[in-house]
């Protein structure tokens, strides 16, 4: 990854063969951001970090952009956002069981 500066023109993003930027807050948090949300052209001028990124899990507007240098990278970076992997569970219509139901 390639930390990208804040006097960046939007233009910096174009070219990528379409790999998403990965924002990351100073809480730590990172999200992928796909490269048709910037909304940039070859020719666009304009700041980079003048767009509206704010952090999905604390709100924060500070966050760092990183450019993806390849599908094997952001495979890797994709993986581990989502984390471990989580046990199936199917959806259900039935409440959950109450555990004081027998109790007077």
């Amino acid at each position: 990854m390639i930390e990208i500066p804040r006097s960046a023109p939007g233009s910096v993003a174009c070219g990528r063969s379409g790999l998403p930027l990965l924002a990351i807050c100073p809480n730590g948090h990172r999200r992928a951001v796909p490269f048709r949300r910037l909304r940039t052209s070859e020719t666009d001028r304009t700041p980079l970090y003048g767009r509206p990124f704010k952090c999905r899990a604390c709100g924060g507007v500070e966050v760092t952009l990183f450019a993806i240098g390849s599908q094997a990278e952001l495979d890797e970076i994709q993986g581990a956002i989502a984390g471990p992997p989580q046990a199936a569970r199917a959806p259900t219509t039935h409440p959950p069981p109450d555990p004081d139901k027998g109790l007077l």
